[in-house]
This record gives structure tokens, C-alpha cells and sequence, in this order.
């Protein structure tokens, strides 16, 4: 494997930890941006799709309450529900 802009070899250990598996639950976590004032979140749904959702927002049968840097709290059925970022 090369580096795209220079051709120059990726080193060993660099490929080995970027191509890792991490297992993840159906509904997960995977990105958080955006500014303090207008946060988004990237979800990745059971079927392997992407969303990127706002606060406010509708997934999972929940409405999105808050966006941090590593986190996303969903509330469903009166309940929260703490999503964090994969860790690997």
C-alpha cells in the first residue's frame, strides 16, 4: 500500500492499524463534526447505511437530545440512550 499523493510506502504498522475491524452494534456511532453551536453526527444503521443526523433529529425509533465530541444521546420512549465512539 502507497500514500496516493506521493507514492511513498505506507508503513507496516500504519496499514496494520488502519485496516483493524472493529465490531460495532447495529446502530452505531461512527463520526461526530460540525460546530459547538450546530453539531451533526454520522450513524451507521443496521443495514450498513450512513445517516448524519442534527439534534433534533429522528433515529432509531428515538429523537436525537445531544452531540458531543465522542457522543450522542438518543432519547426513546422517555428514556436516554448513550451512544459513544467506537474505541480500537
Amino acid at each position: 500500500m502507497a500514500t496516493q499523493d506521493t507514492g511513498t510506502p505506507t508503513p507496516a504498522k500504519v496499514e496494520k492499524l488502519a485496516t483493524q475491524a472493529v465490531p460495532l452494534p447495529s446502530t452505531a456511532l461512527i463520526g461526530v463534526f460540525g460546530t459547538a453551536s450546530n453539531p451533526k453526527a454520522l450513524v451507521r444503521l443496521p443495514r450498513g447505511k450512513t445517516q448524519t443526523v442534527g439534534i433534533g433529529d429522528r433515529l432509531a425509533g428515538g429523537t436525537v437530545r445531544a452531540i458531543g465530541e465522542d457522543k450522542l444521546v438518543l432519547v426513546r420512549m422517555g428514556k436516554q440512550h448513550l451512544m459513544q465512539m467506537p474505541r480500537g
